[in-house]
């Protein structure tokens, strides 16, 4: 026997633990010599499963100068990609990243560290995987030709790319984090999905870039990302959102200088690729942690000086009669002295919707308000550092010639005048029906006079002068005075409801006293009627009982009748007892009020559902120590299923709960509400509606109605480019009320209920205009056509 057989035989008698080494074979040479990476490598390989074998091609077949790059990704990359990523994606995007890099003039001024974690990588956040930045890199070299500076390149792209691939900002997104492709497919994106789409074209040209954001700013407003790029220091800029003053400008340097390092939900975070630790925030998916951050807070509180503590920053919004954002002309003058002293132009639909016109103003001042040079509005501007202002332009009605209105009148008086079971089998005129198709407005108008004088009305009126609501064998009194000078469109209506509930009847009855003058009057607030409510009786529930809707229904519809109120200006608020009723009443019935607040109270199990503030504002105040019956505990987790369904959005659910440091239940300072509530506008026909019955009472709820409401049952739906989306849970069958405010009825309508699509021919119908008006009691929700659903 050789030698060299023996030594083999020895080795495999006496170290039986070592593997023998496999058969020397040219591939298997090669492969050998392919096994470039270290073991911290083989410990990202060892979490791809069945993906293995791609990553391992990819390290073989990658070029030397760029093995330290594919290195680097695979080391960092969450475990999603590990598992997913094909050998020629990854082989592919390293080159054109080294290629982009090295074409760039900066270059040299670059770190390998910033190369790495900040033009390398192949994404962002939680956006698909895809070619995205092969497709970008062609049209981001032509636009930065010629560009000297990593700053001066980015700041073309972000004035040039947009408009190149028609991408723009909107809500109606598809998804939040959608990758460049996707966005440019539909040509719509969320400042997520712009922030990547910029993030990838500056990476491309080898620009180091990433994304920032914050998962909520300070005031609570909602989240917002934008775009890091390094030039010489990492600077800031919004995605789409070029500033003629360059870097470190933007509309929100104001909210994000509020920022808080050490509040988790409040501060500001960038990207990371390289693990760190921390995780960046996504408010679309909060559970995803694999997303790496840093902290950088600390790079933009510091960046405006201080608010000047006697002025507020004003920020106002200002919409259609379809509650879309408009660019419109906004002057403010001092009521005082008649002075101009601030005027701008609002943000549209195409800008981001925490993107305000502010202005500085100072603090418990009264101004005016123009939008358009129409009519002066009141202002008054609160204690706080921000107040946000909703104006609304209003449909000017087209005129009816003078014939046909009176034709139109007489005709209305008469169905108003006779019984319900004549007006079922009514019939209108095709002239008429021809009038409320081509002038909703004018008729609506017409329809509210002809209404308001029937002879149907006198309970109402007798109750209305008695200083009384009632509705069944409940009757509720009230006080009331005026404050201010009316408003063009009618007063204000503020109904106050007291503290107290089971108790003696004597003791409701002070309550009912004190809370005739519990919030203080702001005539510099627009003029409005103060009206304090007693509750029907003296029970423990007094304020959120099945009975208290439908009186609260007939007190607004009898001041609509009779007090020359605003319907559209109706708030509701109450302290205690009164909060408690605040929660129960203004969620169940949102489509009447413009703003509901609650002190000192809290959600009702089974009776409040915050599902269905969507479109009105609600706030609540309830003090710290405030903890019997579950008092602060019930609000905390109120406010926390609110933050759950506004989710990325910041245009919806319109609420916030104050906890009072130092507070326990009484003497809440919450006086002065009414400055933050008196400029709200109800919005009558929200393109958006989400509905969770709570009882068997109330079957209308904006532009929806059932026959049958019962609790758990659940509706919701939208109204868009003559396109309805219904979904049901719980029920089987939904009514859609419609008028021009909603679709054109000169279209075909499309339905989809439940994901089953139909096209219909919708038009206005007169008589079902009058019987929504006759049941709501209310101009604004009054419809013209009707839609039966049924799954």
């Amino acid at each position: 026997m050789s030698p060299l057989v023996l030594s083999s035989v020895c080795l495999g008698l006496f170290a039986p633990a070592a593997r023998c080494a496999p058969k020397s074979t040219p591939m298997n040479r090669k492969l050998q010599a392919a096994k470039w990476w270290p073991s911290t490598t083989d410990k990202a390989l060892a979490g791809a499963g069945t993906n293995r074998r791609q990553l391992v091609i990819a390290l073989q077949k990658v070029p030397l100068a760029q093995r330290e790059g594919l290195r680097f990704l695979l080391e960092n990359m969450p475990a999603r990609d590990l598992q997913s990523l094909s050998s020629q994606f990854l082989l592919d995007h390293v080159r054109l990243a080294y290629e982009g890099f090295a074409k760039a003039p900066w270059k040299t001024r670059i770190s390998n560290a910033l190369f790495l974690n900040d033009v390398l990588p192949y994404s962002s956040l939680t956006e698909t995987r895809d070619a995205s930045s092969q497709l970008l890199q062609g049209k981001a070299r032509l636009i930065v030709a010629g560009a000297k500076t990593p700053g001066e390149a980015a700041q073309r792209l972000n004035a040039k790319l947009f408009p190149l691939v028609k991408v723009r900002y909107s809500t109606a997104r598809q998804r939040p984090d959608q990758s460049p492709i996707e966005s440019m497919s539909t040509g719509l994106a969320s400042c997520s999905g712009l922030s990547i789409l910029l993030v990838d074209a500056c990476r491309g040209v080898g620009i180091p870039a990433r994304v920032v954001g914050t998962p909520m700013w300070a005031n609570g407003r909602g989240n917002h990302t934008w775009v890091e790029i390094w030039d010489g220091k990492w600077q800031f800029l919004g995605a789409a959102e070029p500033d003629e003053q360059g870097l470190n400008h933007g509309w929100f340097v104001g909210d994000a200088a509020q920022a808080r390092a050490d509040v988790p939900q409040n501060a500001i975070y960038a990207t990371s690729f390289k693990k760190t630790g921390l995780s960046f925030p996504l408010v679309w998916a909060p559970t995803v942690g694999w997303v790496n951050a840093v902290n950088v807070t600390s790079n933009y509180t510091p960046k405006i000086a201080a608010l000047n503590p006697n002025e507020t920053r004003v920020q106002f919004r200002v919409v259609d009669a379809q509650n879309r954002r408009i660019a419109s002309a906004v002057a403010v003058t001092d009521a005082a002295t008649k002075n101009e002293v601030f005027h701008g132009v609002s943000k549209s639909e195409s800008s981001d919707l925490n993107d305000f016109l502010s202005a500085l103003l100072k603090r418990s001042e009264h101004y005016k308000v123009s939008v358009g040079g129409g009519a002066l509005q009141d202002l008054v501007v609160g204690n706080q550092s921000e107040q946000l202002v909703d104006l609304t332009i209003a449909t000017v009605a087209a005129p009816i010639k003078a014939e046909e209105s009176a034709q139109l009148k007489m005709a209305l008086q008469a169905y108003f005048s006779v019984s319900s079971a004549q007006q079922n089998t009514w019939k209108f005129s095709p002239t008429l029906q021809n009038l409320l198709r081509d002038h909703e407005e004018a008729v609506r108008q017409i329809a509210w006079e002809a209404y308001r004088a029937a002879p149907i009305h006198q309970k109402a009126k007798q109750d209305f002068d008695g200083h009384q609501v009632s509705w069944n064998q409940y009757l509720s009194p009230y006080t009331f005075n005026t404050v201010g000078t009316r408003p063009k469109n009618g007063w204000g209506l503020v109904i106050a409801m007291h503290g107290g509930g089971g108790t003696a009847k004597e003791v409701n009855d002070e309550q009912w006293r004190g809370m005739q003058s519990h919030y203080k009057d702001h005539p510099e607030a627009g003029g409005y009627v103060y009206l304090a409510l007693r509750a029907p009786n003296d029970t423990w529930n007094g304020f959120y009982d099945d009975y208290v809707y439908p009186l609260v229904a007939n007190l607004i519809q009898q001041w609509t009748l009779f007090g020359d109120i605003d319907p559209n200006k109706v708030d509701i608020l109450g302290y205690s007892h009164g909060g408690y009723g605040a929660y129960a009443i203004g969620p169940k019935m949102p489509d009447r009020f413009a703003a509901i607040h609650a002190s000192a109270g809290a959600a009702t199990d089974g009776e409040t559902a915050a599902l269905n503030l969507r479109n009105t504002p609600f706030s609540a105040m309830v003090g710290e120590f405030d903890t019997a019956y579950d008092r602060l505990e019930r609000n905390k987790r109120f406010d926390q299923e609110i933050r759950a369904l506004r989710g990325t959005r910041t245009d919806i659910y319109p609420v916030h709960i104050d906890v009072m440091a130092g507070f326990q239940h009484g003497n809440l300072r919450d006086g002065d509400m009414l400055v933050e509530m008196l400029p709200a506008v109800r919005n009558a026909v929200p393109h958006e509606l989400s509905w969770l019955m709570t009882d068997s009472v109330i079957s209308d709820f904006f532009w929806l109605r059932t026959d049958s409401p019962a609790k758990t049952r659940e509706v919701r739906a939208t109204c868009r480019d003559n396109k309805i989306e219904v979904n049901l849970t719980n029920t089987d069958s939904i009514k859609v009320f419609l008028d021009r405010r909603l679709v054109d009825f000169d279209k075909p309508v499309t339905v989809v209920l439940n994901g089953q699509k139909r096209e219909m021919k919708v038009a206005p119908n007169l008589l079902t205009f009058c019987q929504t008006l006759a049941r709501r009691g209310d101009p604004q929700l009054a419809f013209s056509a009707e839609i039966d659903l049924h799954l």
